[in-house]
């Protein structure tokens, strides 16, 4: 089970690699220039920031909301403009690298009969997803920084109950959220 191991340093390597341009959209989103608006919104109605995550992919979303909570923005995909890795296809659109999922998935599929399997794949998963959203925490960080800007913000995986608050890390859930914007 050790390919595992290695994916999750070949991730943390990419993440590095990655940074700095992500950085860059992020700050781009923070000062909004990333944020399309619906019609009849505003820049001067956005309340919060939301950034999500999906599972397999690692593909980050982010949209703004108004002090009820409704979109104000179109969905921004973020990290489309990443630097294509060697030997990808023209099709494969994810945040993580092709090769990366694809060796995943292969040795999911290789040892997903073995007896600690499922162990394994959930330390697995744990621990990319903590490489990951600790590398998002830190970029989140220096765009902030970058653009002294303290405007709420959450990110969560992707339809998460629960939200961590980008100014504090503070784990949040959605009724504690919308109940900072109307009292």
């Amino acid at each position: 089970m050790q390919s595992f191991k290695q994916l999750n340093i070949d991730l943390k390597n990419y993440l590095e690699e990655a940074q700095e341009s992500f950085i860059k959209d992020l700050v781009h989103i923070i000062d909004g220039d990333r944020l399309n608006y619906l019609e009849g919104k505003n820049e001067k109605d956005l309340k919060a920031l939301y950034f999500e995550y999906e599972y397999d992919y690692l593909d980050i979303i982010a949209w703004g909301t108004d002090k009820a909570g409704d979109i104000l923005t179109k969905t921004y995909k973020m990290g489309d403009q990443r630097r294509k890795q060697e030997n990808e296809t023209d099709d494969w659109t994810a945040f993580i690298p092709e090769k990366l999922w694809t060796e995943a998935s292969d040795f999911q599929e290789q040892y997903e009969d073995e007896e600690d399997f499922d162990e394994v794949m959930d330390d697995y998963n744990d621990e990319k997803y903590e490489i990951f959203e600790n590398w998002f925490f830190d970029s989140w960080k220096k765009a902030s920084i970058q653009t002294e800007n303290r405007t709420d913000a959450y990110f969560s995986i992707h339809d998460s109950y629960f939200k961590t608050d980008l100014n504090t890390l503070q784990s949040l859930n959605n009724d504690e959220i919308a109940e900072r914007y109307t009292s």
